[in-house]
């Protein structure tokens, strides 16, 4: 009995030896993984941006826009497209000189002033869908940041912002622009009636709704990944089409969405929810409670507005309310930030895969409070 009870006592101390043992291993190897693995993330993030744009540079902008063809074809200034739907969308290139001297979310335009502190425009490639694509899929990079612009924005200014977006955030890809026709008459007229233009735009905004599906079926299929950064109205053409594409069984077919001041009715928001979720990767939104040009909306169609800070299921929601300070009149209503450094900054983080609790300046918010966390000042 004392043999057999010594046999046991030796197989359970041999059990636990070996689970101990088991253990260590593991642990020596999580460690070693995180030790050699960490001059690697410097590694990665060095080869995936290939260009530092540490100085002047011209750019290429690709655009696919259903603005009606103006009077100048060879060039991307307003004179370009105006903003009226056509049938057919236009592509092409804009060629984008990017000052090294531009302040974060200026977009400064005077092609007769010095390249290194103004943006200027350097011509216009128009190409066909298929050379448009072509040209998209034979990239270098894997990544394609596609940008869709909102209410009142000429094309020229939709261009420029793309433009910025690219060089600020570095991003090594293919930037788009999908230009819908948002803006107004330059008249002085025009630029009083801002309720009619707000109106126009909204309709202008629904009617693009299939051609922006059909144009972002085509770009999804391309293999590559795919990442789609809208602003305020813009959300009116993108957000209905993305999840009627998930609604048709594509899952996963967009990287990050990154929603930036949605005007779009909160409770239309919450019955697409599920279906944005299942689009992407992430889902990120930035908000705002000071947001004035929201807060307007939200008096014009009578219902508050998913960009005015509210949790969703499966969606990073960060107030930005704290870092909306107006630089040359970006943000001076609380509404253009998506073009700024601290917002810049974070998206940055947001396309390198980095979790939001683990990004720089974000702190969690109150349980009562609207958003799920707050990106610092």
């Amino acid at each position: 009995m004392k043999s057999v009870s010594s046999s046991m006592n030796q197989v359970t101390f041999t059990k636990k030896h070996s689970t101990l043992l088991i253990s260590f291993c593991f642990l020596l190897f999580i460690v070693n993984l995180l030790v050699s693995c960490s001059p690697k993330i410097g590694e990665e993030i060095n080869k995936r941006i290939v260009d530092p744009f540490d100085e002047t540079k011209i750019l290429n902008v690709h655009f696919v826009t259903t603005r009606r063809e103006m009077t100048v074809k060879d060039n991307c200034d307003t004179q370009s497209f105006g903003f009226i739907t056509d049938i057919n969308p236009h592509y092409g290139i804009c060629l984008v000189n990017i000052p090294s001297k531009h302040i974060i979310g200026d977009i400064s335009l005077d092609n007769a002033q010095d390249k290194n502190q103004f943006f200027q425009f350097k011509g216009r490639i128009n190409t066909d869908d298929r050379e448009f694509l072509n040209k998209i899929k034979s990239s270098a990079s894997n990544e394609v940041l596609v940008f869709v612009h909102g209410f009142n924005v000429n094309f020229d200014e939709a261009v420029l912002r793309a433009g910025q977006i690219k060089y600020d955030l570095k991003f090594p890809g293919e930037v788009v622009v999908y230009s819908w026709p948002a803006g107004a008459d330059s008249g002085i007229f025009g630029q009083v009636m801002v309720k009619s233009t707000y109106d126009l735009n909204f309709t202008e905004a629904k009617i693009n709704r299939e051609p922006f599906a059909k144009f972002l079926t085509d770009i999804t299929g391309l293999g590559k990944k795919i990442h789609l950064v809208v602003h305020s109205m813009g959300h009116q053409v993108v957000l209905p089409s993305v999840a009627n594409l998930a609604k048709q069984g594509k899952s996963k077919f967009l990287s990050e969405l990154i929603l930036n001041a949605p005007d779009f009715d909160k409770n239309e928001f919450e019955l697409i929810l599920s279906d944005l979720t299942k689009s992407s990767e992430r889902v990120t939104l930035y908000c705002s409670p000071g947001d004035n040009a929201l807060v307007a909306s939200q008096k014009v169609n009578g219902a508050p507005r998913a960009g005015m800070c509210f949790k969703y299921s499966g969606v990073d929601v960060i107030n930005v309310n704290e870092v909306d300070d107006p630089v040359l009149g970006v943000g001076g209503l609380g509404h253009g930030y998506y073009s700024s450094r601290p917002i810049l900054t974070d998206i940055y983080q947001v396309l390198l895969g980095v979790s939001v609790e683990r990004r720089l300046f974000i702190r969690k918010s109150g349980p009562k409070n609207g958003e799920n966390f707050v990106l610092r000042k």
